[in-house]
């Protein structure tokens, strides 16, 4: 299940736009007036559904992903990837990932940090991003506002283009990251609609493993990672390059080690499980000594995911990707 925010910069004449060209000024306050519009309708919304397709290019090769997602507010949910057979549940209180081919079940309780790319779209367009109107395109058949989005954050590297129904909602999205484009087009989505609450449920079915990562698991937390180490279920691995950042604390539960660093303010987080974790579908992909390390962007910091044997690593932290990368590399050279 993967997915995320994320958006890149084409030019006018790319985009083809049909309307004359406005003023920065007129097309700021212009895409701003769109954009509150889009996110007014859907505040004014109990429930959303819809489907998402996406097409990422990807050194001449295409890949394609397409979900279904139902929304009610304020906290549940339900999406369905229908290319990887899996589904993602939320009642607000539990979450359910749900692997049908494996058989496997994760749970959580904790509403999901990445819900459907409709709303992480319609909150990121001005919350994230500074926008301007640049002109009408047909787009998926529909005459859509094209809106222009720029990150208003410098350690935020990513740009795109969102389309905008005459009925302020969201068409779709394009962006390109690391010479990979991607299109994404959402269809048949409706607000308001009649949902049972019973959706939001799950009971795993019969023979499914389960991973339960919920409030009754103890949490021990430690300075020192040998203290740590007697608890966890595996080797901790730590970072012999750290960037200028000290470790603050250790904590493990379950089948998880969460090591935090910090820098004055700042914080990186490495977290290592040997629980199924899934890494951004806009991430690219990075090889160091024959391990595939994938790193996007999130919220204005970098993050990185790689496996070593059964352990999957994420390295979260607000530095550049150069850094990040050494930090990857020297838990990658630990035994």
């Amino acid at each position: 299940m993967k997915k995320l925010l994320i958006l890149l910069v084409l030019s006018v004449l790319l985009l083809g736009c049909s309307s004359k060209s406005v003023s920065e000024n007129k097309a700021n306050k212009m895409g701003v007036e769109i954009a509150k519009k889009v996110k007014e309708l859907y505040n004014s919304t109990e429930s959303v559904e819809g489907w998402e397709y996406l097409e990422m290019n990807a050194s001449g090769k295409t890949y394609n992903d397409s979900l279904k997602f139902i929304v009610k507010k304020p906290d549940k949910i339900w999406m369905y990837d229908s290319t990887y057979n899996a589904y993602l549940i939320s009642n607000g209180t539990y979450t359910w990932i749900y692997d049908k081919d494996k058989n496997t079940v994760k749970v959580e309780k904790e509403t999901p940090s990445h819900p459907p790319d409709y709303v992480r779209f319609i909150d990121g367009m001005l919350t994230v991003f500074n926008v301007s109107y640049v002109g009408n395109k047909t787009f998926d058949g529909v005459n859509c506002y094209v809106i222009k989005l720029t990150p208003n954050a410098t350690n935020v590297n990513v740009y795109g283009y969102a389309y905008v129904t005459p009925n302020y909602k969201l068409k779709g999205i394009y962006f390109k990251l690391n010479n990979i484009e991607y299109n994404i087009v959402f269809e048949n989505v409706s607000y308001n609609v009649s949902v049972n609450s019973s959706l939001f449920n799950f009971t795993p079915p019969k023979g499914a493993k389960v991973y339960r990562v919920i409030e009754s698991l103890k949490i021990y937390r430690f300075k020192d990672v040998k203290k740590a180490q007697k608890y966890a279920k595996f080797k901790i691995l730590v970072p012999s390059y750290t960037n200028g950042y000290e470790i603050s604390s250790i904590c493990v539960y379950g089948y998880n080690v969460l090591l935090e660093y910090t820098n004055g303010s700042k914080e990186m987080l490495i977290k290592e499980t040997t629980l199924p974790t899934p890494y951004s579908l806009s991430s690219k992909e990075v090889r160091i000594d024959n391990v595939t390390i994938h790193v996007w962007t999130e919220n204005g910091r970098n993050v990185a995911y790689f496996k070593k044997g059964n352990l999957t690593v994420i390295v979260n932290a607000p530095m550049n990707e150069k850094e990040l990368l050494k930090i990857c590399s020297s838990i990658i050279e630990q035994s």
